[in-house]
């Protein structure tokens, strides 16, 4: 199953994960991910290693390049934006009805 997006604010967004369907997510420095259940498995690009996370721990981007967030299992992550960014005026209706959309689009 695709990433299931939960629920979109102006500054995150809250996925559910199942193994093998990873959320990708490019030009993503500074963004903070929280793992809020089971265990996320984050590679990013230009790191040696990759990352685990569990349930409450966070992680956060270190470059602008292609990031892989999977699941191990199924699970559930917060993906949050630098404390530093600002977001356009009229960008969270955009995002509610975007994210309205996505919700009654099923492939």
């Amino acid at each position: 199953m695709k990433p299931e997006l939960l629920a979109l604010t102006q500054d995150q967004a809250e996925y559910r994960l199942t193994a093998n369907h990873p959320l990708r997510i490019a030009g993503a420095a500074g963004r903070q991910i929280e793992c809020l259940s089971g265990t996320a498995w984050i590679t990013a690009y230009g790191e040696y290693t990759d990352f685990m996370l569990r349930q409450g721990q966070r992680f956060e981007v270190p470059n602008d390049g292609l990031m892989l967030i999977d699941a191990a299992g199924a699970g559930t992550v917060h993906v949050r934006l630098p404390a530093d960014t600002e977001v356009p005026h009229g960008w969270a209706a955009f995002q509610r009805k975007f994210a309205s959309a996505l919700q009654g689009w099923r492939l």
